[in-house]
């Protein structure tokens, strides 16, 4: 894999593991006097930054593993393609 495939299959692998880690810890507003203009919907604490590091560091270890079986030669995906 190329410098550029590389980027690339991380920034595809990154994008759905961010969304599946979304929901993860979520705990809704109350329906408070300090929270009455907020959605009901809206979370209490986010913690994206957590998330979006959780998910770096995940989809970091799923790409090393791809280009590991590609540079090694297990898995060409070259072949797959044709």
């Amino acid at each position: 894999m190329s410098i550029l495939e590389t980027v690339v299959f991380f920034l595809i692998i990154w994008w759905p593991i961010f969304f599946i880690s979304l929901p993860f810890g979520f705990k809704a507003i109350t329906n408070d006097e300090k929270n009455k203009n907020y959605a009901k919907s809206a979370p209490a604490q986010p913690k994206i930054l957590k998330k979006f590091f959780i998910t770096t560091l995940v989809s970091l270890i799923i790409t090393i593993i791809i280009w590991s079986l590609s540079f090694f030669e297990i898995i060409s995906f070259k072949e797959l393609i044709i």
